[in-house]
């Protein structure tokens, strides 16, 4: 990363520069700043909320595709780097795991069965990286899930009859993205058929069980709920056999070429978080540029 596009992140909001301190610079900033923020104070208040929040999951009235709710405030902050004693969220965490069925699956209203692990891991993967990846409920969902594969591609949720249908790339994206906080796993060779079917996709831009490469997907945007060239560039950065992959290079270079002095705009934006600059297109976001530098910064780690 040019020294200009560093010191520019590094005078962005406090969120953005702890983010950036703790996970491209290794340091260990001071956290007292960030939960300090207004912006951040809300989400913590939403995440709190019994009508948006973690408790209304119980209510059926939060989906998984929604923002501004439960699975992307949480994604959000576990993106900063940031812990749930951090946010005082243990609790929340707690009501979390009250979903889980003894054998390891979850069941949330209003549609997540016990076999969707692709909406269950957007929960798991968020708590996996605030403080929970050790946590035997979640080692436990994670056994299931990888015990749970379709065939040698990976994982269809929504179907029973999966095994013949085949894997779904956003079933892959989702469930890769928790398993993807493992070391263990990240060279594991029983998930090379998951990610090479995400590649595939790509490189053939074919439309998957109703997913496909066109210009949703190709715009930058955060969170990418509904499937997105950030998100899967991000997910896909953590697992060894993606990055050595000609296709995995080839989105990012596709990528590479918004970028307009090292620094990125956000495309696509949602309302529902103005107080952040991924909700704007004006001006180059420091978090959208911040999220492709995590990518390259653990292609040079690799």
């Amino acid at each position: 990363m040019e020294k200009k596009v560093l010191d520019w992140l590094l005078a962005g909001p406090v969120w953005v520069r702890f983010a950036v301190e703790l996970q491209l610079l290794d340091r260990k900033p001071d956290i007292t700043p960030v939960l300090q923020d207004d912006a951040i104070r809300n989400i913590i208040a939403r995440l709190k909320s019994t009508t948006v929040g973690i408790p209304a999951l119980k209510s059926g009235r939060v989906h998984y595709t929604e923002t501004g709710k439960a699975y992307w405030d949480l994604f959000f902050l576990a993106d900063i780097g940031l812990s749930a004693k951090d946010t005082a969220l243990e609790n929340e965490a707690g009501e979390i795991f009250r979903f889980q069925s003894p054998d390891g699956s979850f069941t949330i209203p209003p549609n997540v069965r016990d076999n969707y692990f692709c909406m269950s891991a957007i929960l798991l993967s968020s708590l996996a990286k605030m403080g929970y990846r050790d946590d035997p409920r979640i080692l436990k969902y994670v056994r299931l899930a990888m015990n749970s594969r379709c065939n040698n591609s990976g994982w269809h949720c929504y179907d029973d009859a999966a095994s013949e249908i085949g894997a779904c790339p956003m079933d892959n994206l989702n469930i890769l993205m928790l398993l993807g906080q493992y070391e263990s796993y990240r060279p594991s060779p029983l998930l090379q058929g998951p990610i090479d079917l995400l590649l595939e996709h790509w490189r053939t831009r074919a439309n998957l069980h109703g997913f496909g490469v066109g210009r949703r997907f190709m715009s930058l945007q955060y969170p990418a709920v509904k499937y997105g060239i950030l998100r899967v560039l991000d997910v896909l950065s953590l697992f060894p056999h993606a990055i050595a992959s000609p296709d995995f290079q080839n989105m990012l270079d596709y990528v590479h070429n918004k970028a307009v002095d090292g620094r990125y705009f956000a495309e696509t934006v949602d309302s529902v978080y103005a107080g952040f600059d991924f909700a704007q297109d004006r001006e180059p976001s420091r978090w959208i540029t911040f999220l492709v530098n995590r990518v390259e910064n653990r292609i040079i780690k690799s």
